[in-house]
């Protein structure tokens, strides 16, 4: 920071609406997202954005960035289900764009270029939101594999099933030993896991899909299949992916981390050009995240590295893992967004034109440049 004035909209919490005859939700920027799907189920419905940090994320902290999660294979992003905002301008007008309407082809989409603007075109006031109908059903498979590369086929091979889960998850043989270090106990697969699979299906009628998607993995070299229905046995299955970001911190002490996304047929080539990265910089590398949309959670871990090599080494591993994602046809944020320490990496990514087109929507919405100056553009 240079300077300035931190604006936090924690205490703008409320949730103001929720209309079960449209199918909407109208809350302020403040809300905890997980209490928006707690409300939503009151009434039989569901919001289905789900990033890691859903217990203690912002509904516009998600907005602002544009955020993911799990579900996006089959549900889509937080962009998805935004049907209206309001926003205070840098000039202190308050804007009202969208509304509770499902379509609309009235002019240009002023709406979307506030979802992922990462507050620099307005202060995101009030948000509508759109809900679905709860699924009946929610089943888990956990099918461990020899490597990543039969888990990515195997993903590639459920998608092409006709089988739309609602999430595909993996996890890599690095991730894997840090989860089991941290909880304490053997996990799936023992020693020959190089790599998991996670598939959660949802809905009505899911026995046939179960097997399918058994069929598949066991078809592309899975270890074992594990599947649960019952919450608690569900969520003993999901453990050791939800727990990695406590685990990798346990281990590694300090993570240098990127959200990157590729084509998902190339996850297998981007995680082998993250460890190559990491040994050619005396860094271990750490790879999970979302198979079915190929979204990577890259992390390097400090571990015992003084502070000068730790500052020496990270952002030429980070490089290099940026070089090979643009080299795979991929984008340098997935679901996180770029802020300050990515904007160097855009300008490998996008035109020249493009980016400009990004400054001058900026100057026409803040020609004073005030809100979140040096961020995505």
């Amino acid at each position: 920071m240079g300077g300035g004035v931190v604006l936090s909209l924690e205490r703008l919490d409320r949730i103001l609406e929720l209309d079960p005859e449209n199918l909407t939700i109208t809350v302020e920027p403040g809300v905890v997202t997980a209490r928006i799907d707690e409300e939503a189920r009151r009434f039989g419905l569901f919001y289905p954005p789900d990033p890691a940090s859903v217990e203690s994320c912002s509904i516009g902290g998600n907005v602002a960035v544009g955020a993911g999660g799990a579900r996006a294979v089959k549900y889509g992003t937080t962009r998805d289900y935004v049907l209206g905002l309001e926003a205070v301008l840098p000039d202190g007008e308050t804007l009202h764009i969208g509304g509770k309407n499902v379509k609309d082809a009235s002019g240009y989409h002023l709406k979307d270029l506030f979802i992922g603007s990462e507050g620099t075109l307005g202060v995101i006031t009030r948000i509508t939101l759109r809900l679905v109908p709860r699924p009946e059903r929610e089943v888990v498979l956990l099918a461990p594999f020899p490597s990543i590369h039969e888990a990515a086929r195997a993903v590639t091979a459920i998608l092409r099933a006709r089988v739309v889960p609602a999430a595909a998850e993996f996890m890599d043989d690095v991730t894997i030993e840090a989860a089991r270090r941290y909880l304490g106990r053997d996990l799936p697969g023992g020693p020959a896991a190089g790599a998991y699979v996670f598939v959660e299906l949802d809905g009505r009628d899911l026995d046939a899909e179960m097997e399918r998607v058994a069929e598949v993995v066991q078809d592309h070299g899975a270890l074992d299949v594990l599947a649960a229905e019952d919450p608690g046995q569900r969520d003993r299955l999901w453990e050791s992916r939800r727990c990695l970001g406590e685990a990798l911190r346990a281990w590694g002490r300090q993570l240098g981390k990127a959200d990157v996304v590729v084509p998902r047929a190339r996850v297998p080539e981007l995680v082998e050009a993250v460890r190559q990265a990491g040994r050619r910089h005396g860094l271990v590398a750490a790879n999970f995240g979302h198979a079915g949309d190929g979204n990577v959670h890259v992390n390097f871990l400090r571990e015992d590295l003084s502070e000068a090599d730790w500052a020496e080494r990270l952002p030429r591993a980070l490089d290099e893992v940026m070089e090979a994602v643009r080299r795979l046809g991929g984008l340098p944020s997935g679901e996180h967004g770029i802020g300050v320490l990515k904007k160097p990496h855009l300008q490998r990514f996008l035109p020249e034109r493009a980016l400009a087109l990004m400054a001058s929507i900026k100057a026409a919405f803040d020609p004073l440049g005030i809100l979140n100056p040096g961020k995505v553009v």
